[in-house]
């Protein structure tokens, strides 16, 4: 993949990630369009196995958050972030429900590209065999509306386990706020949730006993009811414009319930809606 670089003193740097990071601020490596970043963006991070209560209380949250206007930013690999990512790419004819979508690779982007990098999610090695928002995501790529984001030297073409904690915080420390479906006391993501915090950036979960671990850590929690004012209070508003002024009219991109393929049948739930 063709690829730019963003330098700290680069007037296009972000500015969100080179006032939290100061002189640890990396270099991004990137290739499409910048503008999502200008967006109330909001980062997502979830630990690859996730209790059913924990994933149905995220759902019900994302009923909400969904409404506003946001462009979403991960690496997009447990199946609760998948699901997620799929909810990015889901649009109706109505044009506030356009969301944008931010890719953040761990692997160098002289080795990544578009499909490879559905094929990490959804192909045979991925957490499902499918993807029914792949027009809208091809669409995507074609138009120039996804942005492709790295921190790792673009010669580097596997994942490690160093690069995707990297991966993980910068996308954090880009984001207005950051959302934990769920984290347990141990796992990367976890540690995740303290950097997070000792970084003073926004971070919240959703309201279920399975979240102890993070209410500990003083993560607040929130349902479907209280989330958009926590939303708002940052900056996040009800979606009203399409991110991309250009598009005028957007087309119907139909979705296959994701119990179709044999993944827990709570997963369809954001689908539906």
């Amino acid at each position: 993949m063709e690829y730019q670089v963003l330098k700290p003193g680069d007037d296009a740097y972000p500015a969100r990630l080179r006032e939290r990071l100061n002189g640890d601020a990396p270099a991004l490596y990137y290739h499409g369009p910048l503008k999502p970043l200008n967006r109330f963006t909001l980062a997502v991070a979830a630990s690859d196995l996730i209790p059913a209560q924990a994933m149905l209380a995220a759902n019900q949250l994302l009923f909400t958050i969904r409404d506003y206007g946001i462009n979403y930013i991960g690496g997009w690999h447990s199946v609760m972030e998948t699901e997620i990512f799929r909810l990015a790419l889901f649009r109706k004819n109505d044009p506030r429900y356009i969301r944008s979508l931010t890719l953040f690779s761990a692997r160098g982007l002289e080795h990544e590209d578009w499909e490879g990098f559905l094929a990490d999610r959804f192909g045979e090695r991925g957490p499902f065999t499918g993807f029914p928002e792949k027009e809208e995501y091809l669409r995507r790529v074609r138009e120039g509306e996804l942005l492709m984001l790295s921190v790792t030297e673009p010669s580097l073409k596997k994942m490690t386990r160093e690069n995707i904690l990297t991966r993980n915080f910068i996308a954090c420390a880009l984001a207005h706020a950051v959302f934990i479906p769920f984290a347990e006391k141990g796992t990367k993501t976890y540690i995740l949730c303290k950097r997070v915090l000792e970084k003073g950036i926004p971070v919240f979960t959703a309201e279920c006993t399975e979240n102890k671990d993070m209410y500990d850590l003083g993560i607040p929690a929130f349902k479907r009811e209280n989330i958009g004012a926590f939303l708002e209070k940052l900056g996040a508003s009800i979606a009203a414009e399409p991110p991309f002024p250009s598009e005028t009219s957007p087309r119907q991109i139909p979705v296959t319930p994701v119990v179709d393929r044999a993944i827990p049948p709570q997963m369809a739930l954001l689908s539906k809606k």
